[in-house]
């Protein structure tokens, strides 16, 4: 074996036939009989003026090599072992930090509610899976290169995380209303369009407050639409006054407000009957919407046997993401109480 630089590279070579037996030193190389080192002026530097490795090993001469890469510089490589090492260490470290992920508010209205309801006394671990599922399998803007039918086998996989937490950590009412909430939170996503530039958007209604007729809209959005600027000098009224708690300034805001109402029904009645049209037609849209289907019969009674199943019985998602998404999965579930 022999190691030569040429300046700054170092290239290995089998030398077969070594004829000459003479030592040659000088300004630029060191040349050894059998198997011998030729090291530039920055492995000299380091090495020591005309340092000179006899009888180099194999081993020791790939290890010599690797040293110098990139125009001679030290480039240290970690051995697998070392990389092994480290690699577990830094899995240690994250698995001792509690992450806990910030409370999604959905924007309908009801459903946000009912998920919030349904999540009352449950654990921030169950919390912090609900909430990520929600963000990284329902309303996931920018899905990268996945196709149309793995972003859906996605959507899949969150139901089936969820129906998982209904099953092992809610129970009666609680359980059936989270699903439910969860359920329509998929349904948003199924009907999630993509932009010119990749991205998805999810188009979700506010709607009326909890226990409200449909028809019981949000006037304050018709507001902004038929009088913006009055609608925002109003607000910005408004917020003044709870701010210096001026109840004078507050309540002759919410007169301004409420006759800023009385016009819009005078005069504008068409958008309040457009909106209570437009919320109809979209509540029907997602009440007919198939959430996927692309797991089936997974075993939900322990972790273990159900991300098994997902494994088993994924066709769609990329291994990478099924791993990365389930060991997150895990890791929020098992993890200690913050």
């Amino acid at each position: 074996m022999r190691v030569t630089s040429h300046t700054n590279v170092v290239t290995l070579y089998q030398s077969m036939n070594v004829t000459s037996h003479a030592k040659e030193t000088n300004g630029s190389s060191i040349t050894e009989n059998n198997d011998a080192v030729t090291i530039g002026q920055e492995a000299r530097d380091l090495f020591g003026e005309q340092s000179q490795l006899k009888e180099v090993p194999e081993e020791m001469a790939q290890i010599i090599a690797s040293l110098f890469t990139n125009g001679g510089k030290l480039d240290y490589v970690e051995s697998e072992k070392e990389l092994a090492i480290r690699a577990e260490k830094q899995a240690e470290f994250e698995a001792s930090i509690h992450h806990k992920v910030g409370t999604l508010i959905i924007p309908h209205i009801q459903t946000n509610s009912k998920l919030q309801d349904s999540l009352e006394g449950a654990s921030q671990q169950v919390r912090d899976a609900t909430f990520t599922t929600i963000s990284k399998n329902f309303l996931l803007r920018d899905v990268g290169d996945m196709t149309e039918e793995q972003r859906q086998a996605m959507i899949s996989l969150g139901i089936e995380k969820a129906q998982y937490i209904a099953d092992n950590y809610l129970n009666g009412q609680q359980a059936r209303d989270y699903m439910e909430a969860m359920t329509t939170i998929a349904k948003f996503a199924v009907n999630g369009v993509k932009d010119e530039n990749g991205k998805y958007s999810f188009a979700i209604e506010k709607g009326p407050l909890n226990s409200a007729p449909d028809d019981n809209v949000n006037m304050s959005e018709i507001l902004k639409e038929a009088y913006p600027e009055e609608w925002e000098g109003n607000r910005a009224k408004r917020q003044a006054a709870l701010e210096s708690k001026d109840y004078d300034a507050l309540i002759a805001a919410f007169k301004e407000y409420d006759d800023l109402l009385k016009n819009v029904f005078k005069n504008q009645q068409h958008l309040v009957q457009q909106k209570i049209s437009n919320y109809s037609e979209w509540k029907k849209m997602i009440e007919n919407t198939t959430v996927p289907n692309h797991f089936s019969n997974l075993d939900k009674t322990s972790l273990s046997n159900f991300i098994e199943n997902i494994k088993t019985a994924n066709t769609s998602l990329s291994n990478a993401f099924l791993e990365d998404d389930l060991k997150q999965f895990q890791n929020f579930l098992t993890r200690n109480s913050i």
